[in-house]
């Protein structure tokens, strides 16, 4: 992969996959010997960034994106981060609500990546409702997914939730005249080995390396992390490309 890429994890709403849509993406990058950078967007709660502090291929960033009434100064600081760290491949955690800021900015960001060249994409992680179906739509026609071309934005659909058919998503009345790209990301069926997945820092394909299973995992565990996290990168794939 030769071209600079930003992927940005949105969803504006919490618990719907966006931080481990972000891991996703991350390893994926990072198993292409790739350097990355992971921007927090919310430095209060830095889920994604804990799993990988002290990995020497990944730098992070700590710049608060939920300020709704602050959006301008929020991109603002969030544009100065990238300008003094030129990393070819950045991936963006953003929090539940952060849509009053991107969404309201997005001309602004395409703005700063164009300028960067960076080729922006943006994945949208959903909840089942309704109302997470309208905020999609909202976005894709007014807000930040309306700068980004078709092909570079996907409409994610968190099977822990729920199958498919049970997202009014999938039934909304303007769901074909957007014409997005839609991918299931799979679900760890196992609770032990989501919990031991969350409580274990480290790359994950570190942690399903058969030959070394961490500590305090069962056989098990690690069965089931490993058969979800290949299932799962080979979903995000479409989403980086070649």
């Amino acid at each position: 992969m030769t071209q600079k890429t930003m992927l940005v994890s949105h969803g504006n709403k919490g618990g719907v996959g966006k931080s481990y849509t972000a891991s996703l993406l991350i390893e994926s990058l990072l198993a292409r010997g790739l350097r990355v950078a992971l921007i927090e967007s919310d430095p209060t709660q830095p889920d994604v960034a804990t799993r990988y502090v002290g990995d020497p291929d990944l730098e992070i960033g700590a710049l608060s994106m939920n300020r709704a009434g602050d959006s301008e100064n929020a991109l603002a600081a969030f544009g100065a981060w990238l300008e003094s760290h030129p990393i070819d491949h950045v991936v963006v955690n953003l929090p539940g609500g952060a849509g009053e800021t991107l969404d309201r900015t997005g001309d602004m960001l395409r703005d700063l990546t164009d300028a960067l060249e960076y080729k922006l994409i943006v994945t949208y992680s959903l909840e089942k409702n309704r109302v997470a179906a309208d905020g999609l739509m909202r976005s894709a026609s007014e807000g930040l997914l309306s700068h980004v071309e078709s092909e570079n934005r996907f409409v994610l659909i968190p099977e822990f939730k729920g199958a498919p058919g049970s997202f009014e998503w999938m039934t909304h009345p303007v769901r074909q005249e957007l014409g997005m790209k839609e991918i299931v990301i799979p679900a760890l069926g196992s609770r032990s080995a989501l919990q031991q997945l969350e409580a274990t820092p480290g790359r994950i394909a570190a942690l399903i390396d058969k030959s070394a299973r961490p500590a305090g995992w069962m056989i098990l565990d690690q069965s089931s992390v490993y058969r979800w996290y290949h299932a799962s990168i080979a979903a995000v794939q479409p989403i980086i490309g070649e």
